[in-house]
């Protein structure tokens, strides 16, 4: 059984090439006057906010980052449930990076149980993306594991720092509010069998919705492939069981949508460079521990 640290180690030097900025190129979005604006900012391990408090309901997360390693920013927006403590989280988060299949899956299922996570975005220096979620009241955590995984992928249990953020009850009746599902946006739905459904081909400059209708935690990274990449080819390589990069990756920016709870959604909103990518899920499965990419959860789509 492949391990979750190799796989994603092999896919960070893939990845480890720099890449060129992209202008004045940004991730605009056409915000409805009742969206809250917040700034995100990461360096690869810490998170800066524009505001640290806002109030209920739909927040445009407009996110960048300083870090120009292949890392970039990995940032996820997450809040506590029932009883767990940041403490309980952290050491989910350690058992999900396990190099033991076993522990892996028990770290996916204690995440699944202890924290809602409604992304946030993985960026990279030059291309940032805006993310649209729906937020209830309650106090937040944003973390930035984008210096963890490194040039070598990662090494030893992660231990990030977390920023608060504060969403405050507006006394509305948030049930009634928008949850964005109006937007003319092409859909991807992660589901229960650990797979991603939705159309073969997205704008390179637009939005896209991620609903996870599934019963787990899910990720969507694309990587930039070479032009006539199948997802045959993709799990032959993941079957070989090789810890080289892949043979289809190309040189290029990666993005994607971060951690998303079951039962969550989430647009984003970005400009990338036309192609062919691969989209990914590297989330330990809660049974075997394996990363549901190697399972199969895995789509190639055309940008453009």
């Amino acid at each position: 059984m492949r391990r979750l640290v190799s796989t994603l180690a092999a896919l960070a030097l893939a990845a480890a090439v720099p890449v060129a900025a992209a202008g004045s190129a940004s991730a605009n979005q056409a915000d409805h006057p009742h969206v809250t604006t917040v700034w995100v900012t990461g360096d690869g391990s810490h998170v800066s906010l524009s505001r640290w408090r806002v109030d209920e309901g739909p927040v445009s997360f407009r996110e960048s980052t300083t870090n120009s390693g292949p890392g970039g920013s990995q940032i996820t927006l997450f809040r506590l449930l029932g009883k767990a403590t940041v403490n309980t989280f952290k050491a989910d988060l350690a058992n999900e990076f396990s190099s033991d299949p076993a522990t892996a899956a028990k770290g996916t299922r204690g995440l699944n149980r202890d924290i809602s996570a409604t992304g946030l975005a993985d960026v990279q220096k030059g291309y940032p993306i805006s993310v649209r979620v729906d937020l209830r009241p309650g106090t937040y955590y944003l973390m930035d594991l984008g210096n963890f995984f490194g040039s070598m992928g990662p090494s030893g249990p992660p231990d990030p720092a977390l920023t608060k953020f504060v969403v405050r009850d507006s006394g509305r009746d948030s049930s009634t509010g928008e949850d964005g599902s109006g937007w003319h946006t092409p859909t991807v739905w992660l589901t229960s069998a650990d797979r991603f459904v939705g159309p073969s081909h997205l704008p390179a400059k637009g939005s896209v919705t991620f609903r996870n209708v599934a019963d787990t935690i899910h990720i969507a990274q694309f990587s930039p492939v070479k032009k006539g990449t199948t997802d045959k080819e993709i799990q032959a390589y993941y079957d070989s069981g090789v810890m080289t990069p892949p043979p289809f990756a190309l040189d290029g920016p990666t993005f994607g949508l971060d951690v998303l709870s079951a039962g969550t959604h989430a647009t984003l909103t970005y400009d990338m460079p036309p192609g062919t990518y691969v989209m990914q899920c590297f989330v330990a499965d809660d049974v075997t521990g394996m990363p549901h990419a190697i399972m199969g959860m895995h789509k190639v789509v055309v940008l453009k």
